[in-house]
């Protein structure tokens, strides 16, 4: 379950880096861009060792967290939802998988949370 969190928090940072790249407000070099990427994709890289997966989920989360705070003026917002992913993913039981409920009540909340975002910017 927590690699399946980090693979979803790395997609989710995919999506919005490409969407501010497009339609931002252009603050943000491409090389910004660049580097988001590539530490929202640090965790990935650490599957085998899992307390070093674990660490890296929670630097990588708490560093999207702020990103996603500091860069809402450039349309980052949306990567505190990746951020958010990464923390749940560093305090996840991979030997105790959730039940169908929390999985159901956790997509909920993603869509109450892009649902809210998108009203924000819009």
């Amino acid at each position: 379950m927590p690699w399946r969190l980090a693979v979803t928090a790395a997609t989710v940072t995919a999506v919005a880096t490409v969407w501010s790249a497009t339609v931002g407000t252009g603050g943000v070099s491409a090389r910004g861009f660049l580097l988001l990427l590539f530490v929202a994709g640090l965790p990935l890289l650490m599957r085998d060792v899992p307390t070093a997966f674990t660490c890296a989920c929670l630097l990588v989360g708490i560093l999207l967290l702020w990103v996603s705070l500091i860069g809402a003026a450039f349309g980052l917002g949306p990567v505190v939802a990746a951020a958010l992913m990464l923390l749940a993913a560093s305090v996840a039981d991979p030997d105790n998988p959730p039940s169908s409920a929390s999985v159901v009540l956790a997509g909920m909340l993603l869509l109450v949370f892009f649902l809210l975002a998108f009203c924000l910017y819009w």
